[in-house]
């Protein structure tokens, strides 16, 4: 009878271990979900709150068309990764090219140079989680919001 009852308290405290261990690895994942959906909405209220300014300092030249924003369009290819993973490396990408594209807002869409701005994204490299990636321009449409359309490849970072 004893061991009839130690035998099932064993089994009472190894069902409750697996059920936590199970429980944390569920719930982990949501949280790493939650995390980096929660990054992609801080950084997209940013690009927001920086379009606003922007806009609010060119009301003044309503007549002038001035390029207010950049979107970007990055594909990566060449390599497979789930989807936690490209999301993790997307947002790096996508601010890095912003970055790059900032000295652009505030001009005006007639004088811009518009073969400057592929030539300032075109195969440089972004590193991003440990890995590097050569961006590609595909494509640019330049109005008063430029969109640039790339293809981000996955290479290895030079040692040193």
């Amino acid at each position: 009878m004893r061991k009839d009852i130690f035998r099932l308290a064993a089994f009472l405290v190894i069902g409750m271990l697996l059920g936590g261990v199970f429980l944390t690895v569920i719930i982990g994942r949501q949280i790493d979900k939650l995390k980096y959906a929660n990054e992609l909405l801080c950084r997209q209220l940013e690009l927001c709150e920086d379009d606003l300014n922007h806009l609010k300092q060119s009301m003044g030249a309503r007549e002038k068309e001035v390029v207010t924003g950049v979107e970007t369009n990055i594909t990566i290819t060449g390599e497979n990764m789930t989807a936690l993973e490209e999301s993790a490396v997307l947002p790096v990408l996508d601010k890095q090219v912003r970055e790059w594209l900032e000295p652009v807002k505030g001009q005006e869409v007639k004088e811009l140079n518009h073969l400057l701005v592929p030539q300032i994204v075109d195969n440089r490299v972004v590193e991003a989680e440990g890995a590097g990636y050569r961006l590609k321009v595909k494509l640019v449409v330049i109005d008063t919001n430029i969109v640039v359309y790339l293809e981000a490849k996955k290479e290895k970072l030079p040692v040193g």
